[in-house]
């Protein structure tokens, strides 16, 4: 059965507190007794595993069937941990909950790794989930949006708080100002969209997607355009993983499991068909209110998220390539998300991902 915690609301105050002086301490990990006089085996003693929290990016969906695999299979708790997932969503802090304490590990963008250091919580990220971020817009044919250039004086939904930034990059590479665009608070549908409220929806590549098309608007049929920000030469990575630079230091067994796990469980879920299926009731079973059949289309579309871009070339999943993280970068800062440029060599670290054996990263699918 899954391990999952909910998070109910915004934790409106954090106080950081820093980490000890001293040298690293480890997590508990197995103890053996040595045989008796006799030479009769003692029974060894059980593994205490380490209790982590990790929140994820987004409710309980496909996006995250990767990290239920591991969980469900046994990867996290094969590397010591004994890991309770925390739902996101529109109300959950990433951030603050690593901040104080309450969990050790998140999956963010880089955009968001960004601004939590801006605002002085300096998380890390340790590995890559997807190499691109799945966001783009979806625009009716009647509105006649063909590019991001056409989008000055139109009215476009957007996720305000880190899910503008590709988008609003991507039309100031294409000559427009911020300013150029009516850019409105979208809600966590696709309603607007379909009362044409909004000219062009943001959405993911793994939902909102397949939802307007289950009402049979899509490019194939003539009646929707898709705009992304790799149109206009943007390549954003998406989900990574990322913990408090104190945790790391203090904790890199802990580091290393929840990159070795996650990868290890994304890599089992895309091998097979069969696999992706069973990841998506592993989601299933945390939310049971959710549709299998979408959930399924969720699973394959993150994997090949997760073999496009960097990963393609070499084949590997969980980069952090650092041309992505600084496009990342430079379109936060473009969009306002970021007041002054960020410092991208500090906000990733390979050291972790580095050392996860090669056989959990290996694109099979």
């Amino acid at each position: 059965m899954s391990k999952v915690i909910a998070v109910g609301a915004v934790l409106s105050a954090v106080s950081f507190l820093a980490a000890c002086g001293g040298g690293s301490s480890s997590s508990s990990t197995a103890a053996s007794a040595d045989p008796a006089a006799s030479g009769a085996a003692s029974e060894a003693a059980p593994v205490e595993l380490a209790k982590v929290g990790f929140v994820m990016p987004w409710v309980i969906q496909g996006e995250e069937a990767g990290q239920f695999a591991a969980l469900n299979q046994g990867f996290y708790k094969e590397e010591g941990l004994d890991v309770e997932i925390i739902p996101g969503g529109p109300d959950v802090r990433a951030g603050a909950l690593l901040a104080s304490n309450s969990a050790q590990f998140a999956v963010f963008n880089p955009a968001g790794i960004y601004s939590n250091r801006a605002e002085g919580i300096p998380v890390v990220g340790i590995g890559g989930i997807n190499q691109a971020d799945g966001l783009f817009l979806m625009c009716k044919t009647t509105t006649n949006i063909k590019s991001f250039a056409d989008l000055k004086g139109k009215k476009v939904g957007v996720w305000l708080g880190g899910g503008e930034a590709g988008i609003q990059a991507a039309a100031v590479k294409s000559g427009l100002a911020v300013a150029d665009v009516e850019w409105l608070p979208q809600k966590f549908s696709m309603d607007e969209f379909f009362n044409d409220a909004f000219d062009c929806a943001s959405a993911t590549e793994w939902n909102e997607k397949h939802v307007v098309y289950k009402e049979g608007l899509e490019p194939s049929k003539g009646n929707v355009v898709e705009l992304r920000p790799s149109d206009v030469g943007l390549f954003l990575p998406g989900d990574s993983i990322a913990t408090l630079e104190s945790t790391l230091q203090e904790h890199p067994e802990w580091a290393q499991g929840i990159v070795n796990g996650t990868l290890r469980g994304w890599q089992w879920t895309c091998s097979s068909p069969e696999n992706r299926k069973t990841a998506a009731q592993y989601v299933l079973d945390a939310a049971p209110d959710l549709d299998l059949d979408l959930q399924i289309i969720q699973v394959d579309e993150m994997c090949s998220l997760m073999a496009q871009g960097p990963a393609k070339d070499s084949g590997e999943i969980g980069g952090m390539a650092q041309t992505s993280w600084q496009q990342s970068a430079d379109a936060a800062l473009a969009a306002g998300q970021l007041k002054e440029p960020a410092d991208v060599a500090s906000a990733f670290t390979p050291t972790i991902l580095d050392a996860v054996p090669a056989d959990y990263r290996t694109i099979t699918w």
